[in-house]
This record gives C-alpha cells, structure tokens and sequence, in this order.
C-alpha cells in the first residue's frame, strides 16, 4: 500500500506546472511511504479546499534555477520545503534543498523549511561524521530561508534564527469510521516508526498479560525490532477507515518512543483523534505540552509496564470525548493547516 493512501484522500497533482500558490517539495510523493508523504497529502487536500492552488514536486531532480524561473513565471507565490536529511541524499547529505531555496528567492518566490528531522544524532560510529555535516547543512537552508517551522519545541533552538512551532496532528483524517468491536489486547499503532522503544512495550505486554499480547495495526511483519517473546495479532496495512476503527476500538494504545512523546508522532495523533486511551514516554525531545494531556507518560521502562498494567487494570475510564477534545484543541488538522499556510504565504493576519 503507498503511505498516502492511509490518508483517505485522493492523489494529488505531481511534477506538474502550477498556475499560482504553493509549490510543496516533498521527495519521493506519493511512492515513498512514511509521515512526510501522507503529511503532504493532507497538506494539498486541506489547502486546495481552501482556495490555494497548490503542487508537489517529488524531486530532488533537475536544475533549480530552472525550476525557480518556471514556477515563478507559472505565478508561484511560495514553495515548502519538507526538510528530512534522507529524503534529499543517501547519506543525508544534499546541495540540492539549499540551491533550490536560494533560486527561489532569487526570483522572489517566498521560501519556507519545514523540518521533520534535522540531523542524526552521534549515537553511531558513520553518525560521528554525518551529524556535523548534517547540521551545518539545514543551518545554511534554514539561513537563506523566509520561515522555518518544526513540530519539536527541543529542536528549535539548534536551528538558528526564529522558529515556528507548527504540530503535525493526524494524517489519517478518515470521516465516520465504522465501529468496530472492543478489542481484547493493547494496539501497537505504526510498529516500525522510528524510535519506538520496543522493549518497554515488550515488558508492559507481558505485565498486562493479554491473549495475544498485543494487536499491531500497520508494519512490516519481517521487521526483527519486534520480540519473538510476545504472540501478536497482524492486522497489517489497513485502509484509513479501517485502521482508524480499530483505533477507536483500541482498550489501551502503547506507543512509548526512545526521544519521548512529541507533536510529530502522528500514531499518537490518530489515537487521541479518536479518544484512545494511550501510554507513551519522556524523552530527551518530549513535548512539556504533553504534562497536561490525558497521555500517560512514563519516565522509565519499570514505570511504563507499572502504568500499563494499571490502566488495563483500570478498565474505560469514561474519559473518550475529554480526550478528543483535548485533541482538538490543540491538534485539529484544519487549524494547523490554515496556520501553516499563512506562514509559507507570509500572512502576518494568521
């Protein structure tokens, strides 16, 4: 299944001229699966229903001075680019988003960095080298850009200059999905993102002691992160509808990740979305919004099976629809969407 089709929307336009608007450069759209790409679908969806003619360009290919003469002869007002490392370059490194914001703001087309992930952490002998070398890149793209803007309040102060706090929400935006039956063990939402601390759901599936341990909605089955000491129910890759169903079926979500819980992690958005009891985790990258969020945060591997098992224990709380409009306060993809756009477009009103 292509990630975008976990949005529930149709495929945008790709790779064509524009007529006015926004540019978004998202590599790889729509084959590459992962949060940037349904991100982007979204992002087309939400702004062309409100009026802003908007492309995606699935580079990073060709010239971009030419790209930058074009677009702006086409009209183009803004270009967004989806910022991580990878998406532009095998090592994460790449001239290719630097050169492209610089012609485009050459040809006053207004340039906005969005970045999902900044650089690698020097946790890995090759990361030694390429973290440095990672970082002095965005930071030169970050400088000769109009506006940057992250999901991670910790990752601001490391990018130079000012930095928008724009939280990513739920990709998966599926209206009216059906109900499905209460299910009988803890779902593991996305089980092979990125920094998912698999040997604390591990120790919490085992403490709570369901039959299986625990459902996994999405991933890949031959992923060996997963432990060999848990029985699992695979529901796989799942149309949006389905998979947010689940979710709201879901009697308790795990989802504790090794940087802690942040406004990225759009497996937690879609189960607050739909008022699903989850417990996550504190991290060097945790979000402090969180602290009053009716997300259960854990500080330790012990304490997060201890409060696992409780809030199994505990059963429905009758708390649902406080959680989804605590999501909605501070997570409804509209409003985020509109906010982003004002900011690529520069509307100093929003």
């Amino acid at each position: 299944m292509k990630s975008w089709l976990k949005t529930g929307v149709p495929l945008p336009n790709v790779n064509r001229d524009p007529v006015s608007g926004i540019v978004i450069v998202s590599p790889g759209f729509p084959e590459s699966a992962g949060g940037v790409t349904d991100h982007t679908a979204r992002l087309v969806v939400s702004w062309e229903a409100s009026g802003i003619p908007v492309r995606v360009f699935a580079g990073p290919s060709g010239d971009p001075r030419s790209l930058a003469t074009e677009w702006r002869a086409a009209g183009v007002a803004a270009v967004l680019l989806q910022y991580v490392p990878f998406l532009y370059g095998r090592r994460g490194l790449s001239r290719f988003p630097e050169q492209l914001a610089r012609a485009a703001a050459s040809t006053r087309i207004r340039v906005t960095v969005f970045v999902h992930e900044p650089w690698v952490p020097p946790t890995r002998p090759v990361w030694w080298l390429l973290s440095p070398q990672q970082r002095r890149q965005l930071r030169r793209l970050v400088a000769c850009a109009n506006c940057t803007v992250t999901a991670v309040p910790a990752w601001a102060s490391g990018l130079g200059g000012h930095v928008d706090i724009v939280y990513v929400g739920a990709t998966m935006t599926a209206a009216d999905a059906p109900t499905a039956p209460p299910l009988q063990s803890p779902v593991v939402f996305s089980p092979t993102a990125a920094g998912l601390a698999w040997d604390w759901i591990e120790s919490a599936a085992l403490a709570i002691g369901a039959s299986p341990h625990l459902i996994l909605i999405g991933g890949d089955p031959a992923d060996d992160r997963i432990p060999r000491t848990l029985e699992l129910d695979r529901r796989g890759h799942l149309p949006a509808q389905a998979a947010v169903g689940l979710l709201g079926s879901a009697p308790l979500v795990l989802a504790p990740f090794t940087d802690g819980l942040t406004g990225r992690r759009t497996s937690v958005m879609a189960a607050l979305r739909v008022g699903a009891r989850v417990v996550s985790s504190a991290g060097d990258l945790y979000d402090p919004l969180f602290d009053d969020s009716p997300v259960t945060i854990a500080r330790s591997k012990e304490a997060f099976a201890a409060l696992a098992a409780e809030r199994w224990r505990a059963g429905d709380d009758g708390g649902r629809s406080e959680r989804i409009a605590w999501y909605q306060r501070h997570f409804d993809h509209q409003r985020l969407d509109r906010r982003l756009a004002a900011l690529v477009l520069g509307d100093s009103d929003e």
